[in-house]
């Protein structure tokens, strides 16, 4: 199953589409964490920072689908997949929800700049680049999959919807206090959109017979600066995002804007701390091509689809999602212009408990706000550091995308380098995209073996190394830590 992952790419990114800038929860809490602003502005780290290239990277991607969705073992150390005949509709369907989702972030900080002055205010600069995405796919394209090659059956399949986003950014931001137990942060960011896709079906009534498929479709696509824009041809789902003919050196500024932080810390306690932020307040001004669906059509070039027992995942996946790209079509005409993209915002609120300077312990609220791409989780998280040169985190969450488990690590060299990294998943659990074959290293780094979470595919990884330096007591204050 060598392709398993370009599969579920297909299923939950190219079908979809594939969510907002990204930060990484399982560091709210921590202190030698040196972003934590990102999710809080008014939060700040023990020290100044300054980063190029690799000061801050992370990659996310959340669904409530995974392996153990689309795969069933057979009991005999396989695995059958959702369209085998030994899985039966009602048992893979009791699995779906109403709306499955995915959400794709990635965020690489190509510069950035944290420091404190003597009146002890946090100021940062960052300068990066930024992939969101999200995608929602409805019960019946799943149902469609498993049984839609039976005469006579009706599906809908609206609600299918994506939207992607890839822009540049620069951010600045301060915290400073008020009075002896309450901080308040600001941020204000200036965009540059680079590339951009929103396509949404209202409608999308499908009814199938041995002859012909009848499809009634309302719908629209927005695009900006990517391959298939001014297309003369119909443009199915899964062109979208194909991005073979794009290039860094390709992209220009096609939008402009701009969105602001608020963040806020209370010491309510010595040893009690609450926090409550939102993020990502503003919006692109696109240049925009805009696309139409067809409306009732007919489609004839459809054989029916049978398969041996014995016939492969890759060939059935394949064959099924040719029949259903055919349904998705657009149009390009007239109607395009400049249109309003507001960022999806952020909410966090969280309490921390720190009893002691090397433990403590947090509870983080986290809502994201995009319409049917909107989703919300709950964390708790254990913090130990204790000394300046070393700290771990770990921590729990259950939300809209299930359970996950997440751990970070935090070394440092005082006065010289931090280095972070942390790690969450839906479990510790892995599979490989080849699973009864040897693999050596080399066909990992190569990419022709790719190990996925078993689970639903939540997965968030973040690397950054910086180099870290304390900063002159404030006049009239502590030290900083």
């Amino acid at each position: 199953m060598k392709r398993t992952l370009i599969i579920l790419a297909g299923l939950l990114t190219a079908a979809l589409g594939a969510s907002a800038q990204n930060a990484f929860r399982g560091g709210y809490f921590m202190d030698g964490y040196l972003y934590a602003h990102k999710m809080n502005p008014a939060l700040c780290p023990g020290q100044s920072y300054f980063g190029i290239g690799v000061g801050n990277i992370d990659v996310q991607t959340q669904s409530n689908l995974g392996i153990s969705t689309l795969f069933t073992p057979d009991g005999h150390g396989g695995l059958d997949s959702f369209l085998s005949e030994n899985v039966s509709a009602q048992e893979f369907l009791g699995k779906l929800k109403k709306y499955n989702t995915e959400n794709l972030n990635a965020e690489v900080d190509i510069f950035n700049l944290g420091f404190w002055n003597e009146k002890g205010q946090f100021r940062n600069l960052s300068i990066s680049m930024n992939v969101i995405e999200s995608g929602a796919m409805p019960y019946d394209v799943f149902r469609f999959l498993k049984t839609g090659t039976a005469d006579g059956s009706t599906y809908s399949l609206a609600g299918l919807g994506m939207r992607a986003r890839v822009y540049g950014q620069v951010a600045y931001g301060i915290s400073f206090p008020v009075g002896e137990t309450i901080r308040i942060g600001g941020k204000v960011k200036g965009l540059v959109g680079l590339a951009y896709a929103d396509m949404r079906y209202d409608r999308f009534d499908v009814t199938l017979n041995s002859e012909q498929w009848r499809v009634a479709t309302e719908g629209r696509l927005l695009t900006s600066n990517l391959p298939v824009s001014h297309s003369t041809q119909p443009v199915r789902v899964s062109e979208i995002l194909e991005f073979d003919e794009l290039s860094w050196r390709t992209l220009r500024p096609s939008g402009f804007g701009g969105a602001i932080d608020l963040g806020s810390t209370w010491d309510i306690l010595p040893w009690l701390q609450l926090s409550a932020s939102v993020t990502d307040l503003g919006f692109l001004g696109w240049k925009m091509d805009k696309a139409v669906t067809d409306g009732s059509w007919e489609y004839t070039g459809f054989d029916q689809i049978h398969f041996e027992e014995n016939d492969d995942f890759d060939a059935q996946m394949s064959a099924k999602m040719s029949q259903l790209n055919e349904l998705t079509r657009f149009r390009y005409g007239s109607g395009g212009g400049t249109t309003l993209d507001f960022l999806p915002a952020t909410f966090y609120v969280g309490a921390k408990a720190h009893p002691s300077d090397w433990f403590s312990a947090g509870l983080l609220g986290t809502f994201r706000s995009e319409r049917a791409y909107s989703w919300a989780e709950l964390r708790a998280a254990l913090n130990l550091e204790p000394s300046d040169c070393f700290g771990i985190s770990v921590s729990g969450a259950y939300g809209s995308f299930g359970p996950k488990l997440c751990s970070a690590l935090n070394l440092r060299i005082p006065n010289f380098l931090a280095f972070f990294f942390g790690a969450e998943m839906s479990s510790p659990y892995f599979v490989s995209t080849e699973p009864r074959a040897k693999h050596t290293i080399k066909d990992y780094a190569n990419g022709d073996v790719v190990a996925i979470p078993r689970d639903n595919l939540n997965l968030n990884l973040v690397i950054g190394l910086n180099w870290a330096f304390r900063q002159p007591k404030p006049k009239g204050g502590e030290a900083m830590e």
